[in-house]
């Protein structure tokens, strides 16, 4: 049985006539997107119009837009809603103004608890340009939980993909998050439910590869795909619970599969529509999560990655435009990749 959404930090700023009274009297912008709701399934930025009326000035936007549906790594441009009937400013890829006539950022967002997942980093970065600004983080659960796993970052290697000094697999939330690694702005957050509670509510997806729990339970895996040639199943129905590329041995990926905990497979051969071997064949398999409570996916990366190296010959680390390996980018270290390579 599925439970409403849990209260979350928006639904405590939406309840505290003090702090609506103040922003009324202030230029407020939110970072945010219209996958982020209230308990109520309400568009959080709508509720808070509902709220403090003209005093919303106007929408920052991280990857994947106010939508929340563009796709990964496409640069979005400025635009205008026309229910707020404010202007949207994208960080991610338009030119924006350097001075914002906003004196409060209230930030709503669901981080996903991996420091390559690109929001917390675009809302930290914003906020190093704009140090005067009073920040309200309107916190969420992190659906992974505290769990800690994998490597801090080394400091050669940060990026958009890995700017906090956290380990991979983080354990924080987003509000957490930005208290920790902001030191010039002001921030106060409304704090939300800690407990690890995935299949007790709906999942809202925060990005248009994470559509459902599986997905996300499986992420600290297949996200590490993302560093090779191996598809990690965009462009599927199957983003981030299935694997392939043309000519993958599928009986021993299955036999292989067999032996990690918490999932079980099934044969797939698919054809992505957009990403990695867009057009073309590829075999490989669909994972099925069967135990969430025996499943370390960070694990079950690193140890996909070992046998994929090893046993599909044309297995290729991907560099992004710089010649910089993007494995190294998402571990935030160049340990792994170098001592898989000397094995």
């Amino acid at each position: 049985m599925l439970f409403q959404l849990p209260k979350s930090g928006i639904d405590l700023l939406l309840e505290d006539n003090e702090i609506l009274k103040y922003l009324s009297s202030q230029r407020v912008g939110m970072i945010t997107h219209q996958n982020a709701l209230t308990q109520t399934y309400q568009v959080s930025a709508h509720a808070l119009q509902e709220k403090i009326g003209s005093a919303l000035k106007c929408i920052l936007s991280p990857e994947h837009g106010w939508s929340g549906q563009v796709a990964e790594g496409q640069k979005i441009a400025n635009g205008f809603d026309p229910h707020l009937n404010i202007p949207i400013f994208s960080l991610y890829g338009a030119s924006y103004p350097d001075e914002f006539e906003v004196d409060v950022l209230i930030i709503d967002l669901q981080d996903v608890g991996l420091r390559c997942y690109t929001y917390g980093a675009t809302c930290v970065q914003f906020l190093e340009k704009h140090p005067a600004l009073e920040v309200i983080v309107c916190d969420r659960p992190n659906p992974l939980g505290s769990y800690q796993k994998g490597p801090s970052l080394d400091p050669a290697f940060r990026s958009l993909v890995g700017y906090f000094d956290v380990p991979f697999q983080h354990g924080k939330t987003l509000g957490e998050l930005l208290v920790s690694h902001t030191q010039t702005s002001t921030i106060r957050v409304m704090c939300c439910q800690h407990e690890h509670q995935p299949y007790h509510y709906p999942w809202i997806p925060p990005s248009p590869n994470l559509p459902t729990w599986e997905a996300v339970m499986l992420y600290p895996a297949l996200v590490l795909l993302e560093g090779t040639n191996i598809s990690e199943g965009r462009g599927t129905s199957f983003p981030f619970t299935c694997l392939g590329a043309p000519g993958l041995d599928q009986e021993s990926l299955l036999q292989f599969l067999k032996t990690q905990k918490g999932i079980q497979a099934r044969p797939l051969t698919f054809t992505p529509q957009s990403g990695k071997w867009k057009g073309e064949v590829c075999t490989g398999a669909h994972l099925l999560l069967t135990d969430r409570n025996c499943l370390e996916a960070f694990e079950l990366g690193l140890n996909l990655l070992a046998f994929l190296k090893n046993t599909y010959a044309s297995f290729e680390w991907l560099n992004d435009k710089k010649q910089n390996y993007f494995i190294d980018l998402l571990l935030g270290s160049d340990r792994f990749r170098k001592d898989l390579m000397n094995k």
